[in-house]
């Protein structure tokens, strides 16, 4: 993030924080997958590697400011000197002494106390920085609504399958509150009905730009919703109320065409049973118009004593 070269290697990404380079692949495709960076194969003359774009707007969820230059290499960790220009979050009341041990540093050069270099190197090592920010998140933000793990696996039992974590509605409240703006319940239920609903029905959550299955999940779901407070659905989506009610609206609606076709055969037996002085009886009262209707409005009114009769 700070050194910025056009083309990076992963291997020398590993060797710069002591990792294997299959865990920096891992860990790249997962920041990829959250939103914070892209990256593609680049090639330049002889040079060949990745080229990294990190997404500030995603960044600034986590504390992290990519808009002051640096010029640090990947070869080995950064000296003093190459501090110059580095903010991060600083606990309350720590801001003077820090800012003084940086200044003793950069002033004392190669000669200064061992001890006070090592402490200014901790100091200004981003990845306890970035630890902080993330303990911060888990304890500033709401409470998820009152939620927890197997509140979950009872309502959205795929999601929670897949790894999803009331931990994970926490940090995104916190980083919509970073932006001034809310996540409210009722967003946070209907991306996870909607994710829910596409694990169940198709098996997987599809990137709809690509047509392609999303490979986490779990980070895709925690995206779309600190970053745009809800998560798109599926064209083929219809919620569980929808379908609840539409279901419901078609059995009435059977019963209601039931229930006419009972009546129907009813009266059908009814004026089929009527001799010839039952028919002139029934009719006696009639004052002209549609025999039909007559009969229909004089058995209902009379119903089983017309039968009887």
């Amino acid at each position: 993030m700070r050194a910025r070269p056009y083309i990076v290697k992963f291997r020398d990404i590993a060797a710069a924080l002591g990792m294997r380079e299959a865990t920096v692949r891992t860990i790249l495709r997962r920041l990829a997958a959250l939103g914070i960076l892209t990256f593609k194969k680049a090639r330049d003359g002889n040079i060949q590697g990745v080229r990294l774009e990190f997404h500030q707007a995603v960044l600034a969820q986590y504390g992290c400011d990519l808009s002051v230059s640096r010029t640090i290499g990947l070869s080995g960790s950064p000296s003093a000197s190459q501090t110059d220009g580095l903010t991060l979050p600083e606990p309350a009341g720590q801001t003077g002494s820090r800012t003084e041990g940086l200044t003793a540093g950069r002033a004392a050069g190669p000669s200064a106390d061992p001890q006070a270099g090592q402490s200014a190197g901790r100091e200004a090592d981003p990845s306890a920085s970035l630890r902080k920010e993330r303990v911060d998140l888990s304890i500033s933000a709401e409470n998820a609504f009152g939620w927890d793990d197997d509140f979950l696996a009872m309502m959205w039992p795929a999601v929670r399958k897949v790894g999803f974590r009331v931990e994970q509605i926490r940090q995104a409240v916190a980083a919509r509150a970073r932006l001034d703006k809310a996540l409210d319940m009722e967003s946070v239920r209907l991306s996870l009905d909607r994710a829910d609903w596409e694990l169940e029905t198709t098996g997987r959550l599809t990137e709809l730009s690509s047509g392609e299955a999303v490979k986490n999940p779990q980070a895709y779901v925690f995206t779309a919703l600190a970053r745009w407070g809800m998560l798109r659905a599926h064209p083929d989506y219809v919620s569980r109320e929808e379908a609840e009610a539409a279901s419901a609206a078609e059995e009435l609606k059977r019963r209601r065409e039931a229930t006419a076709k009972l009546d129907e055969a009813r009266f059908e037996s009814w004026r089929a049973s009527l001799g010839e002085e039952d028919l002139a009886r029934v009719m006696a009262g009639c004052p002209g118009g549609p025999r039909e209707q007559w009969l229909r409005n004089y058995w209902r009114r009379h119903g089983s004593a017309g039968q009887g009769g």
